[in-house]
């Protein structure tokens, strides 16, 4: 599958014109995304994602959002940068989500860059 950059402008204005629901639309693409550069045992599931969310009252998205850091820097950088993807957990639970997201993306978008 081929994997297009997107605008980060765009998804953070139909998410806030959106009151947040648009971002279930970006956390699917991201995870679709990632799953096609990523080794078969570490592809993640949306719909795992969000019932495990629901039940552990969010608890578990800020754990999806630490792996899903770690596994696009992995992608794009060749490595690991933990500060940073612990700074991405502690944002989601925050309610920055929005902004790791945008991190998340940009990191896609370069990985992209780097391939063409």
């Amino acid at each position: 599958m081929l994997i297009k950059k997107k605008s980060i402008l765009i998804d953070i204005l139909l998410t806030i014109l959106t009151a947040g629901l648009f971002n279930l639309w970006v956390q699917y693409r991201q995870i679709r995304d990632s799953n096609t550069l990523v080794p078969e045992g570490e592809r993640k599931s949306f719909l795992l994602m969000l019932l495990f969310s629901f039940l552990t009252f969010g608890i578990y998205f800020i754990w999806h959002e630490f792996k899903l850091t770690r596994d696009l820097h992995r992608v794009t950088y060749g490595h690991e940068i933990p500060g940073v993807e612990v700074l991405c957990g502690v944002g989601t639970f925050f309610g920055m989500w929005f902004i790791v997201d945008s991190y998340q993306q940009n990191l896609l978008n370069e990985y992209i860059e780097q391939k063409s």
